[in-house]
């Protein structure tokens, strides 16, 4: 598998080895510390890192059989979904900030039901580090807080309750990315905050330096959510469906099963939609508390597939993936508009 592949693979991995999270911990104390310190993930590595999706759990799960016969078309449908969301509910901002070499603008802004969805584009050409091509995590800023005057509405800090997805535009330049940051308002309601200038700051580190930026959103996205309450079995599987929550880039499962799609069980889940794609699940944290997350397919429509499958992905001596195919063994039909 090429080296761009291999990137692309692990940019949308859902968890990545706590050792590896200890890593950026550690390079952004020795930061504060010293001088920025070259950590030991590769480029590769640090890519998913950048794109990591949810909290990190404590070991990377072992999921990637079925990552490559998805990846483009999700990566497709992240842009088609954030170009119709951004038309209709984002507050355009573009403001352009410089910070210890990098370039930080923040595109756009989208507030949705129990979500902030930010739109920034970096730019580390003028990192000597960057020169040879490199990245490092520690190249952008990872602590979030959203604030209303002096009060601080939601925080990320270590990623903590941050979701991102690489947005792959027209940008070709390998020291030049979109990315698309979802930052849970931990209980405060989006329309709360229509009308209301808000204060995005992005810094390195607590109390640091970033990039701050104000704006003031007009409209929400109203999340959807459908209750189905069914059980179903599969051998000695017990798969309870509790509910599904539709926010403008993902799909939340709400399931309750013991035996399925956690690290070291033998069977994972993957969603379907009507058009036969099939989403790969992201660890969201605690599965059984906070859901499984996919990608939003382009139309939720009225009909979701979820299926059990089984990954046959095999790797030869040198790690690369020679096998990335899976056997569907159980699909549950998801009607939503009896729902």
């Amino acid at each position: 598998m090429s080296g761009k592949m291999n990137e692309q693979l692990l940019n949308i991995i859902g968890s990545v080895d706590e050792e590896y999270i200890q890593e950026y911990i550690d390079a952004q104390t020795k930061t504060r510390k010293t001088q920025r310190t070259r950590m030991r993930f590769s480029v590769a590595l640090a890519a998913a890192m950048v794109l990591l999706i949810g909290t990190v759990s404590v070991a990377a799960v072992p999921m990637i059989g079925h990552f490559l016969a998805n990846l483009a078309n999700a990566d497709r449908i992240v842009m088609q979904n954030f170009a119709d969301i951004e038309a209709a509910y984002a507050v355009r901002i573009d403001d352009t900030q410089e910070c210890n070499g990098v370039v930080g603008t923040l595109n756009n802004a989208v507030v949705e039901d129990h979500r902030i969805l930010l739109c920034y584009t970096f730019d580390w050409s003028g990192l000597e580090e960057a020169k040879d091509g490199s990245f490092h995590t520690y190249f952008l800023p990872w602590f979030f807080y959203i604030t209303e005057g002096n009060t601080v509405l939601c925080q990320s800090e270590y990623m903590e309750g941050l979701y991102v997805e690489g947005y792959n535009d027209d940008t070709v330049e390998e020291t030049k990315a979109t990315y698309l940051y979802c930052i849970d308002l931990n209980g405060v309601e989006g329309w709360d905050l229509i009308g209301k200038e808000l204060t995005v700051r992005l810094l390195y580190e607590q109390g640091g330096e970033g990039f701050t930026s104000t704006f003031t959103p007009t409209s929400c996205f109203t999340d959807r959510s459908w209750n189905i309450g069914k059980t179903y079995s599969f051998g000695e599987h017990r798969i309870s469906l509790e509910r599904i929550e539709e926010s403008a880039l993902y799909v939340t499962l709400f399931i309750n099963c013991s035996t399925i799609g956690h690290n070291g069980d033998n069977y994972q889940f993957v969603l379907s939609d009507e058009l036969g794609n099939d989403y790969t699940a992201y660890p969201n944290r605690d599965n059984d508390t906070y859901g499984y997350w996919f990608i939003k397919p382009e139309e939720v429509g009225t009909q979701l597939t979820l299926k059990v499958i089984h990954s046959n992905m095999e790797t030869d001596p040198y790690g690369e993936i020679i096998d990335d195919s899976y056997e569907v063994l159980y699909e549950i039909p998801i009607d939503l508009k009896d729902s």
